[in-house]
């Protein structure tokens, strides 16, 4: 990187976005506003419900009607995730507007918010960004929208309201006592990386930390690490977490020892992570965004960047699922410091050839990127979703739904499409399904006693509920049947039997009708309604 203070021609902060010619800001605020039209239609409109904020919305409701989380509902992550979404679900209520449209909504403008507000930062402390105020819509994009079938994951609104704490913190090293932004940036940086920090622990932690301690070596300072935003994020990591070992009990003594025993072993391998597209495109970020600085460092905003976004591969990594969702922080990190170090070109003829290669791989990375995910967003099929949706509403109004699916798959956003409620208390069947995948590779003989003990334990209960609730509508695996959930790459996948064939389960399928089948969800309808229609 950079040293640690490099005097500039005008005194830093006296100078913002904000004094930029209004005539210069039009197109900026237009083509930012376009963008968040577009994120807010296309992910509301268009593509299909994200499965794991449709759980999450769901989950908000039964909430808010008086049920207990890891009590009457369990939830695999700890009560902030649910808290987030909330307000979503409350403005439903509020306005009957959908709780899907107030999330495409508030995820753009919080995405707008927080860019234009870290982009007044930096721009304060640095002015020769000031002519490249072209970057506000396209970080607008880049974190809004880059991954479509994402859209409304809480990584994504983690490294939203991460952005702020990442401005000041590269403000504050541009100058030589570490001092910048006002107490209100202070606030809003510290309470971002609270917020940050609270939507995975104690993964995300290193994000943060992993620059601060550069920092701090680099200049031998302490202050880096003890600024008055890192201890208010602390103070509320620090509250939460109490919070969660006073109130929330449940989970550490009944939902913990479950992803312990099933959750956390169902893992790729490192190296096998390692090797997965989305750590290779970090990779590729990072290379060209040190090419373009040959031949010195990184701009420091950059740097700062790929320190952070580094810094949250090794929970990637420890996760294993490969899931792409929990590569949007490094992801869009990793393109915001090609931006950064894009802004710091001369013209191109007159670059170094190490130069112009990495700007030109950078330059393929991000086109890459985003074709890839704004194609895949719209290209996988929803038609099995909208057929299962319309069966469902032509069979009962506001049904009642259990899933004993072998993962979370279409249960939630059909729920909610199909204006039912989901009544489990589990969200599908899917630690019976990843036990018995762990019980065909686990080599010791009294750990797949255990995973057995669990199916069975897991079995009885969902069949129990399905008896004693009588849902309306029962949702299944499709044709193409369970699943493992992540790559394992072993060389016999082993089969796994659906959760319809265990004994106690077929029996109370035995008063139900087939609704409507496609390879991705199989729906059935309690006989009464069935023979009623």
């Amino acid at each position: 990187m950079d040293a640690p203070f490099v005097a500039s021609d005008e005194p830093v902060g006296l100078r913002s976005v904000s004094t930029v010619p209004a005539g210069r800001l039009v197109w900026p605020v237009i083509v930012t506003l376009l963008i968040a039209a577009y994120a807010v239609l296309a992910s509301f409109l268009v593509l299909p419900g994200n499965v794991d904020v449709s759980w999450l919305l769901t989950i908000g409701e039964r909430v808010l009607d008086g049920e207990r989380l890891s009590v009457d509902i369990i939830e695999v992550n700890p009560a902030f995730s649910i808290w987030l979404y909330l307000p979503f679900v409350l403005l439903e209520r509020l306005t009957g507007l959908p709780a899907e449209f107030w999330v495409s909504a508030g995820v753009a403008a919080l995405a707008i918010a927080s860019v234009w507000y870290s982009a007044r930062i930096v721009a304060r402390s640095d002015q020769t960004l000031k002519p490249h105020i072209w970057m506000v819509p396209a970080a607008v994009f880049f974190v809004l929208f880059l991954f479509p079938v994402d859209f409304g994951q809480r990584e994504q609104i983690a490294v939203i309201m991460l952005l702020p704490w990442l401005a000041l913190f590269s403000a504050r090293d541009r100058t030589i006592d570490f001092d910048a932004g006002s107490l209100a940036e202070r606030i809003v940086a510290g309470v971002g990386a609270g917020i940050f920090v609270m939507i995975k622990p104690p993964y995300s932690v290193l994000a943060l930390a992993l620059p601060a301690l550069v920092v701090a070596l680099r200049r031998r300072s302490l202050h880096p690490l003890f600024t008055a935003e890192n201890v208010i994020g602390a103070i509320l990591t620090l509250a939460y977490l109490a919070a969660l070992a006073v109130f929330m009990q449940p989970f550490f003594t009944d939902v913990m020892p479950l992803l312990r025993q099933v959750y956390l072993p169902m893992r790729m391998s490192t190296v096998d992570v390692l090797m997965l597209w989305q750590v290779t495109m970090f990779v590729a970020m990072t290379v060209a965004t040190l090419a373009m600085a040959y031949p010195g460092g990184p701009d420091r905003h950059a740097g700062i960047m790929l320190l952070a976004g580094a810094a949250y591969i090794p929970a990637f990594v420890i996760m294993g699922k490969g899931w792409t969702y929990q590569a949007i922080p490094f992801l869009t990190l990793g393109v915001l410091a090609l931006m950064l170090q894009y802004s710091r070109l001369r013209p191109f003829r007159s670059l170094p050839l190490p130069v112009k290669a990495g700007a030109a791989l950078g330059l393929f990375s991000i086109v890459l990127l985003t074709a890839l995910q704004q194609g895949l967003a719209y290209t996988q099929p929803r038609r099995n979703l909208d057929a299962a949706t319309a069966a469902i509403v032509r069979a009962v109004d506001h049904p009642t739904m259990i899933s004993i699916a072998s993962q979370l798959q279409f249960s939630n956003p059909l729920t909610r499409m199909a204006g039912g409620r989901f009544v489990g208390r589990q969200q599908s069947g899917w630690m019976i399904n990843d036990a018995a995948i762990l019980m065909a590779i686990e080599p010791d003989p009294e750990v797949r006693q255990a995973l057995a003990d669990l199916r069975q334990k897991y079995t009885a209960s969902i069949a129990d509920e399905l008896a004693a609730k009588r849902p309306d509508i029962i949702i299944d695996d499709g044709t193409t049947g369970p699943r493992p959930p992540v790559l394992l790459n072993l060389k016999d996948q082993p089969t796994v039997p659906s959760l319809h064939d265990a004994p106690a389960i077929a029996q109370v399928l035995r008063n139900y009708r087939l609704l409507h089948q496609s390879p991705s969800v199989t729906v059935f309808i309690r006989a009464d309604i069935a023979d009623r229609g």
